[in-house]
């Protein structure tokens, strides 16, 4: 597609691996092509209001942080073995698919991670074979089994290069779970919570004294990220769709001036590094650095 002269919008995570990734974001710029990647999330106002807090000082320096990336859709055992499932067309699991948005949104809110150390698990270990069509998370009964090649479950302990430490957790099997997706940053005056479920919401805790410091919510409006292009007043709801919409938007406008807006190609090579650097540390049972882009 670049080779022909093509922009590229693709979603995440571009590839099975951080090999693959790079050799399209090499095509990218061997072509002078434009790209924009799946990273959603970071898109959300709440999100681009909690990045300006954290680069203003709001919370002063970061300590430490959590970011969660919970589903269920692969709770139930009798969901189809499909491709998702395969490490051959899937790729690395729940590592590809979720905590993918959430390397992207450690990196995009804090900074480079320098060191991790992570775990993997596959609850689900069968599943059974579709016997006709499927379409997303289908649920089937009387294929034949096979195995599950890919993980349901990631945990990482992460070095930034801030020094900050962040836990990072994905799961597509979390019974009761339903894209349950956030985070909470700790700063040494403040600190910030956000639920996807809530997408225009932003917990604020901020002054002094940090000890018994209460928690605010902040409604996003015109003023945080793109919200202002959407909707005319705080607290008035944007969607997940919105979200794509900036993609869409980001990916023009990247087209029209000719230099990159958004998540790119690039972005997806050091998030795809960060999943590679979580395969070695459970292959090697210990901390792995992660290689600076």
């Amino acid at each position: 597609m670049a080779g022909a002269g093509k922009h590229v919008w693709v979603e995440k995570p571009v590839g099975l691996t951080s090999d693959d990734a790079r050799a399209v974001a090499a095509a990218a710029d061997a072509a002078s092509v434009q790209s924009v990647v799946g990273f959603n999330y970071r898109h959300a106002p709440a999100v681009a209001l909690a990045r300006d807090l954290i680069a203003g000082g709001e919370i002063g320096p970061v300590t430490h942080a959590r970011f969660r990336f919970f589903s269920d859709y692969a709770a139930s055992p009798d969901g189809a073995l499909t491709w998702r499932y395969e490490r051959a067309r899937g790729g690395s699991g729940v590592l590809g698919d979720l905590a993918s948005h959430g390397v992207d949104l450690v990196r995009f809110l804090l900074g480079d991670i320098s060191a991790l150390v992570a775990d993997t698990a596959v609850f689900v270990p069968e599943r059974a074979r579709p016997t006709g069509a499927t379409a997303g998370h289908a649920r089937v009964g009387g294929g034949v089994l096979g195995p599950v090649e890919n993980d349901d479950y990631a945990s990482a302990l992460l070095r930034l290069a801030s020094g900050a430490r962040v836990v990072l957790e994905a799961s597509r099997i979390a019974v009761g779970e339903q894209n349950n997706y956030g985070f909470e940053v700790h700063g040494a005056t403040g600190a910030l919570f956000w639920d996807f479920r809530r997408m225009g919401e932003l917990g604020v805790a901020r002054g002094e004294p940090a000890q018994d410091q209460s928690v605010r919510t902040v409604y996003a409006g015109p003023g945080a990220g793109t919200y202002g292009a959407f909707q005319p007043g705080s607290a008035i709801a944007m969607s997940y769709d919105d979200l794509k919409v900036v993609e869409a938007r980001d990916f023009l406008r990247s087209v029209a001036e000719g230099r990159p807006w958004g998540s790119d190609l690039h972005d997806a090579v050091r998030a795809a590094v960060v999943l590679d650097a979580m395969t070695s540390s459970v292959a090697g049972g210990g901390w792995v650095a992660v290689p600076a882009i």
